[in-house]
């Protein structure tokens, strides 16, 4: 059987004002629900001082928890055994983080006061630092994660970033669209003992040609007046809209339609990760329990920058119940961890109901296409072929206003074989809660 026990790493809502909301809404959820997080990892930023200038190290996302969220971070862990994790995983930094041993002991000192304190997870993307071997001295008990952005996308390179001392290896966002390579990966790690993460969720276009640049510009950005996407409109917010994420080839969002997809991926990777530091929340109910929650999105409105959802959810307290009452597609065509409700009964779509495209045969087909395309978009148009669209080689050749993505949306109702009629008997929430999913 099937066991979803420790299987997701969640953010922290490392953006959000209120200090209680996060650990509230936790701390109400279901011990199923509790039992599938593998950690909950938050940003951190290490404050220094060399050749008489104040440098940072720290988060890519230029977003870390106040010093009460903090507190609840390690409330979460010392009360219900979810273990928390430290993310440093910007990749611009100074060599002296890893070359001068006075900045080194700083670093040390900073990491040590979270270790005190029980923290035994951390992201830390300085392989120089790795190298030099103080961090895993210093800190025997710590479980080291590489960052998704060193982009570890071989067999060799696993090999190689467990040699500098990772103990969870981030895989690369490839390997979303590559199950036979994730099953070769799976055989070493299993000689290595070590884990592998896979990031499920994330909205960047395959291999984006903007993904670098953004990296080193998303922290100071997002803590100016402005932020990435206002300053470059003209990179992904010329093809992502509310509806292009149903195009699978214009994200790298892993797709699970079928039971035996669920299986597949579970089977070869230990942790599945999710994104989602740094959205805003409306119209929190503080009663409320985190769960996961469903919305088929297709023809629901999703506000890109808010990540408010805004139509029709459904909830379950656990992936595992998901999973056993077949309520497909499954990741992350339709469920995601990061949601609320306050309802006591969680109110959750039949098949009938369901007008996803990810339901039908083609849907399916396309699922187990994306499980081993390789994201070799030019030389497939299998999404496009599903969804009634003109083939195009390059999504940079898409915008908002361009008639492919138009048409996306338009065939999403096309395509489906079931009736939209049926939306009439879909359940509504009457509880007046908005539903969340934060983007990052």
């Amino acid at each position: 059987m099937t066991s979803f026990n420790k299987k997701f790493s969640i953010p922290h809502w490392d953006n959000y004002k209120d200090d209680h909301i996060f650990y509230r809404l936790f701390k109400n959820s279901t011990q199923e629900y509790k039992n599938e997080v593998r950690d909950i990892y938050f940003g951190g930023e290490f404050h220094y001082e060399y050749g008489g200038q104040q440098k940072t190290y720290g988060d890519v996302m230029g977003v870390s928890p106040s010093p009460v969220q903090l507190d609840n971070l390690f409330k979460i862990q010392d009360e219900f055994g979810t273990e928390i994790s430290l993310t440093l995983n910007t990749l611009d930094m100074g060599k002296e983080l890893a070359s001068d041993a006075g900045i080194i002991n700083q670093m040390l000192k900073f990491i040590r006061g979270y270790y005190a304190r029980g923290l035994r997870v951390c992201t830390i993307s300085s392989t120089h630092l790795m190298r030099t071997g103080a961090l895993q001295e210093a800190f025997p008990e710590m479980n080291w994660k590489n960052t998704v952005n060193h982009l570890v996308k071989s067999t060799q390179e696993v090999y190689d970033y467990a040699a500098l001392g990772y103990t969870t290896i981030l895989l690369d966002r490839s390997l979303n669209r590559d199950i036979d390579l994730l099953k070769e990966v799976r055989k070493e790690t299993k000689k290595l003992n070590i884990e592998t993460s896979l990031l499920a969720s994330e909205s960047c276009m395959p291999s984006c040609p903007f993904k670098q640049e953004h990296d080193l510009w998303q922290a100071p950005l997002q803590q100016s007046e402005s932020n990435y996407w206002k300053t470059f409109p003209t990179t992904c917010t010329r093809w992502r809209t509310p509806y292009a994420e149903q195009l699978p080839r214009l994200g790298v969002n892993i797709s699970m339609a079928t039971k035996a997809i669920v299986d597949d991926f579970s089977e070869n990777v230990d942790v599945f990760k999710f994104s989602g530091r740094l959205g805003e929340s409306f119209k929190i109910d503080t009663a409320g329990r985190m769960c996961w929650t469903g919305i088929e999105r297709g023809r629901r409105k999703i506000d890109l920058e808010s990540g408010q959802l805004t139509d029709a959810f459904e909830y379950a307290d656990s992936f595992q119940e998901i999973y056993d009452k077949g309520l497909a597609p499954y990741l992350v065509d339709r469920w995601a961890p990061q949601g609320w409700t306050n309802l006591e009964q969680t109110q959750q779509h039949s098949a009938e109901d369901i007008t996803s495209i990810w339901n039908t045969k083609k849907g399916q087909g396309l699922s187990k296409i994306l499980s081993k395309c390789k994201n070799r978009c030019w030389d497939c148009h299998a999404c496009e072929k599903v969804f009634g669209v003109e083939p195009f080689d390059s999504t940079l050749s898409l915008d908002s206003n361009n008639e492919m993505v138009q048409i996306s949306s338009r065939n999403e109702l096309v395509h489906t074989l079931l009736h939209i009629e049926r939306q009439a008997r879909i359940p509504v929430n009457h509880s007046g809660a908005t539903d969340v999913h934060p983007q990052s």
